[in-house]
């Protein structure tokens, strides 16, 4: 069932050599051997090993090699040919910072994804089959990473797939909504793009930054439960006449019990869930009002110091490199496609 898939990578790796050779493009020995190298870190294997591994699957590591000379011929090529078609100005930088922003309030998702490509209608039934015949290995308990390196057609396939992460919106709407329904190392069914199917990974979800992400320089004053009602009214009364850091001493020494003191710094969606709020209300150098604890006593707290966690906007360099990234793979599909037809 895979075969028809398997011909047609091969074919492909053909067609980049070949059009890779018409452009005077060569790939050296050594930039094979360091993308071997990269991929047995990849995998925590020690030098040398990916090739013992092969033979002991019974396959010959010039296979590999001429897969990754194929690859890099033709980023080659593709760079050659095509990196004077895309251009990237400042506006389009940024808009997508513009987006960005938009979004810092919104999840991240790291996906993964096996893409397959349909150039003509013919191929929808072939295409959809090895679709579903890689999620079927999949669930099988195939790697997905591996599966994406032999199978997928985007550039993403050295990375096994990897897309990093993404954020819901950027992608098209058949794929922004899987990735929405989906749970944490779920594997989607293939889904139908306008140019093929893909197999989607969630790999992880990154909540936004929110001021329960704060750490905060933390000092509490106990309250005795047994100290009753009396204790809890001068608490508050003191509380009134006095602020800042410098006066928590004169707080502790007026109605601090054993326990009292500085707690370090602390991240406030650590703190358990009673305390959480009270904390995240407060502002620098402002006593809290009592909070009732699980032992029975109640504290006070008051915040000495305060750093948010702010989300940091990618580089503007970042930015053109990806936007040039993505250009770049749209054409170099299209390059293919043509090639192929020719």
């Amino acid at each position: 069932k895979l075969t028809p898939q398997i011909i047609r990578g091969l074919v492909d790796e053909q067609i980049q050599l070949q059009e890779a050779d018409n452009q005077n493009i060569r790939v050296s020995k050594r930039e094979i051997d360091k993308s071997i190298r990269l991929l047995e870190k990849q995998n925590n294997m020690p030098a040398g090993k990916l090739k013992a591994e092969l033979a002991r699957m019974g396959t010959d590591i010039s296979t590999l090699r001429d897969q990754i000379k194929s690859r890099i011929a033709w980023s080659k090529t593709v760079s050659r040919r095509l990196r004077r078609e895309v251009q990237i100005n400042d506006g389009d930088i940024d808009e997508e910072l513009s987006q960005i922003k938009k979004q810092l309030n919104q999840p991240q998702y790291r996906v993964a994804e096996i893409f397959l490509s349909i150039d003509n209608p013919d191929q929808e039934g072939q295409v959809r089959a090895t679709a579903l015949r890689l999620l079927e290995q999949l669930k099988n308990g195939a790697e997905f990473s591996s599966l994406a390196r032999a199978f997928s057609q985007n550039t993403s396939a050295s990375l096994g797939g990897d897309l990093g992460w993404i954020q819901r919106g950027r992608l098209d709407k058949a794929l922004d909504d899987a990735i929405g329904a989906m749970s944490t190392g779920r594997t989607s069914d293939p889904i139908r793009s306008f140019s093929g199917y893909h197999i989607l990974k969630l790999r992880e979800i990154r909540q936004p930054a929110s001021k329960g992400d704060a750490v905060v320089s933390l000092r509490q004053v106990v309250l005795r439960k047994d100290g009753g009602p009396a204790l809890r009214d001068k608490a508050i009364e003191i509380r009134k006449s006095i602020s800042g850091c410098d006066k928590f001493d004169d707080m502790v020494k007026a109605v601090g019990a054993p326990g009292s003191g500085s707690l370090g710094k602390v991240k406030i969606s650590e703190l358990p869930e009673n305390l959480r709020d009270a904390v995240k209300a407060l502002k620098v150098g402002e006593f809290g009002a009592p909070v009732p604890a699980k032992s029975g006593d109640d504290i006070m707290f008051i915040v000495c110091e305060r750093k948010e966690n702010k989300v940091k906007l990618p580089k503007r360099a970042d930015i053109r490199k990806k936007l040039l990234t993505e250009k770049l793979e749209r054409l170099s599909q299209r390059y293919l496609r043509d090639l192929r037809r020719a």
